[in-house]
């Protein structure tokens, strides 16, 4: 008798275990993909960013360069992010000096230095607790288009060349979440970021995403803007 209770007993408790297994499962499936943010696609939408035309090997000096910012607007993040809250933006300073073929001197001078050659964008999307997203686009070059092309041809940036989403070449640069260095006419740019979510349909962690579906939309958005 007292062999046959231990005996239920033990079953008990080993149903009540797989239980409590069964709905960790569920409760970390669910967890996994409760949240799970959709991407979107480019919508360009206002007026062209204002660039001179530019030939006979010219440069614009920094200086004189587009705020970066002004090539993606919030409505556009939106189109990229349905459900995104709280976006920021912040316009950045840089110094023009990495890219030594358009440099007359490697000396510092005013016509160098862009304060708006950087935008930092941060969000945040479904299923953060904070703006843990960010999104930044920073201006390399404004110059003659075949400049451009024999600096890029020179200098060998990234390591394989993808789908130019709308721009005239663009290389990944670094693995995972990588940056991509596009051109597009006269002007030269990179675009980077990173997030903390799972995007719909993708297991976590999948960090391939921001780099192969995220970026080529934001890749559009811009050079939509160049006319």
């Amino acid at each position: 008798m007292r062999k046959n209770r231990a005996t239920v007993l033990t079953l008990v408790g080993i149903l009540l275990i797989s239980n409590v297994v069964l709905l960790t499962i569920l409760v970390s499936t669910n967890m996994l993909f409760e949240g799970d943010v959709a991407i979107g696609k480019a919508a360009p939408r206002g007026a062209p960013v204002n660039l001179p035309v530019l030939k006979g090997g010219a440069t614009l000096p920094a200086n004189r360069w587009p705020d970066a910012c002004s090539f993606v607007d919030q409505e556009e993040i939106k189109a990229i992010f349905p459900g995104v809250k709280h976006i920021e933006q912040e316009s950045r300073p840089i110094n023009a000096l990495s890219i030594k073929e358009f440099a007359a001197d490697s000396s510092w001078k005013e016509s160098v230095r862009s304060e708006s050659g950087q935008c930092l964008y941060s969000m945040r999307l479904p299923g953060e607790t904070y703006s843990s997203t960010q999104f930044w686009l920073r201006i390399e070059a404004v110059a003659d288009p075949k400049l451009i092309v024999s600096y890029v041809d020179r200098a060998a940036l990234g390591t394989s060349t993808e789908d130019a989403g709308g721009a005239d070449r663009c290389v990944i640069i670094g693995l995972q979440e990588g940056s991509w260095n596009c051109r597009k006419g006269p002007l030269l740019f990179t675009v980077g970021g990173q997030t903390t979510v799972t995007f719909k349909g993708m297991p976590a962690p999948a960090p391939f995403v921001w780099r192969d579906d995220v970026l080529p939309e934001f890749v559009r958005t811009i050079a939509a803007k160049i006319k």
